[in-house]
């Protein structure tokens, strides 16, 4: 069968930077945003933002590797706490790390929360072993069950129905029990994201984004020897992470399921001194719906996602230009009081953001924050843009006048 197409961190990168502000700090923003992603025809095992453990897993809007490495590296020095209240797929967490930086990060997905923990507790060998052994039972029983022609294990929604083969789903459902039964719960969460890692890929969706499906023909058994290969590669990639951190290393990071309009799990006792994350981009993306077939499979609760997911496309639909701006407006605004309430006085937060747009209407992402930072706690001191391209034809026309772009944004608390 043909292999999957590896995807990309980043959808553009490369071009001219604009500056604004503190000319230091917009020169570390720039070198930051400045990064190159490989082309399609290069080795893309060489691909910095597939190196060890960010290539694992998929996911929407991750930040490049280079770029959270660098924004670390310039604004927090070793022994600092940084934290990531949108840690999604812990890109920054990883980066911390491996900087002799300690880590905290916070996410409403509790996939997230897994990938994240996953991503940066270093493991033992032999509890690597152990999880490629466990992976390898999982399989085992698996192909058991394809040739004794065993039945479901349960009843599948329509849903999976329709985006998967019936054998793969079958096999899918013998390697979900296997992962159920298996005493130990932190291979056993290793496994489920094994699992999560390969839903896409086997199913008939186009994409992790995309709803669209098209014809698939996958053999009998493949799904079985595609999740012993897909825990390997975790094990080797996991071991190569635990190779990078410096020594003595820095403790694991420390990742919570929290909304970050509140950040409940950050507390007095937690000295943060610098924030570097990358807010959800208003209108463009929804990680319920990206994430529900995931979820669905590893018996994860969304509803937290749901309703508190600031930025999901689903809230803007019917909006109207000025409601979508007061809206997002308002969501960035929890945000920023929240992380002034985390952050001491002087101390750096780092926004990567892109702008959007709700019909004929940008919202320009540099533009709100700055109008809403010193209501919220903060000064604006510098940023530095990056034009990037605007694949949703619909809205268009918004950014005939001015490109769309891509921003690295500093706020110091005031």
């Amino acid at each position: 069968m043909t292999e999957p197409r590896k995807r990309r961190s980043l959808t553009h990168v490369g071009g001219d930077i604009e500056v604004a502000g503190d000319p230091e700090d917009a020169a570390l923003l720039s070198g930051a945003l400045d990064v190159k992603s490989a082309r399609d025809d290069e080795d893309r095992d060489d691909d910095p933002a597939r190196a060890h453990v960010h290539g694992f897993h998929t996911y929407p809007a991750r930040m490049h590797p280079e770029t959270a490495s660098r924004l670390v590296h310039a604004f927090a020095r070793a022994g600092d706490t940084v934290l990531d209240p949108f840690c999604g797929s812990g890109t920054v967490l990883v980066e911390a790390l491996l900087a002799n930086r300690r880590a905290i990060g916070t996410d409403l997905s509790p996939l997230a929360v897994l990938l994240a923990k996953c991503k940066t507790r270093p493991r033992s060998q032999r509890e690597l072993d152990a999880l490629l052994d466990a992976a390898r039972v999982c399989a085992e029983t698996a192909d058991k069950r394809r040739l004794a022609r065993a039945g479901a294990t349960r009843r599948f929604p329509p849903e999976d129905v329709a985006v998967f083969e019936p054998h793969v789903l079958l096999e899918l459902d013998s390697l979900r029990d296997g992962i159920a039964r298996n005493p130990d719960s932190v291979v056993r969460s290793d496994l489920w994201l094994v699992l999560s890692a390969l839903l896409v890929k086997l199913s008939k969706k186009r994409g992790d984004t995309s709803e669209e499906v098209a014809p698939r023909r996958t053999a009998a058994g493949y799904t079985a020897k595609l999740f012993v290969k897909k825990t390997d590669e975790l094990t080797r990639r996991l071991a190569e992470f635990a190779s990078l951190l410096p020594s003595p290393p820095p403790p694991p990071a420390r990742v919570t399921l929290d909304d970050a309009t509140a950040l409940r799990s950050i507390t007095t006792r937690d000295r943060i001194d610098a924030i570097v994350t990358s807010p959800p981009y208003a209108a463009t993306y929804d990680y319920v719906a990206h994430h529900a077939l995931r979820m669905r499979w590893l018996g994860l609760d969304a509803s937290a996602l749901e309703e508190g997911e600031i930025g999901a496309r689903r809230n803007y639909g019917r909006a109207s230009a000025g409601d979508a701006r007061n809206t997002w407006s308002n969501e960035l605004a929890q945000f920023l009081t929240a992380a002034a309430r985390v952050l001491p006085q002087d101390a750096p937060m780092v926004l990567i953001m892109a702008d959007s747009a709700v019909g004929f209407v940008p919202l320009r992402a540099d533009e709100i924050v700055a109008d809403l930072a010193r209501s919220c706690g903060f000064v604006p001191a510098a940023r530095a843009s990056q034009t990037r391209p605007h694949f949703h034809m619909p809205t268009a026309r918004a950014f005939e006048d001015r490109p769309r772009a891509e921003h690295a944004l500093l706020l110091r608390r005031e």
